[in-house]
């Protein structure tokens, strides 16, 4: 099996199962470990969701993005 967080092995594997280069996928990530994930991963983008683990910490786990609701990335 699948390596799991803080691994990035999983989110590795999905990129190339949606032949995705790494530097042009997104991780979406509510776990600091999940976050870290993406940034050892080399993801072209990682966006920390906050549900209460804190936008700074977050950040400090390697968020390039911190939000508090999905809906912020949606244009209406």
């Amino acid at each position: 099996g699948l390596e799991g967080k803080p691994s990035p092995e999983t989110f590795v594997y999905a990129a190339g199962r949606l032949n995705t280069p790494i530097e042009r996928a997104v991780v979406f990530e509510d776990a600091l470990s999940g976050v870290a994930a993406g940034r050892d991963g080399g993801f072209g983008l990682v966006v920390g969701v906050d549900r209460g683990v804190g936008s700074d910490r977050l950040r400090g786990a390697g968020a390039d993005l911190v939000v508090i609701d999905l809906d912020e990335l949606v244009s209406p």
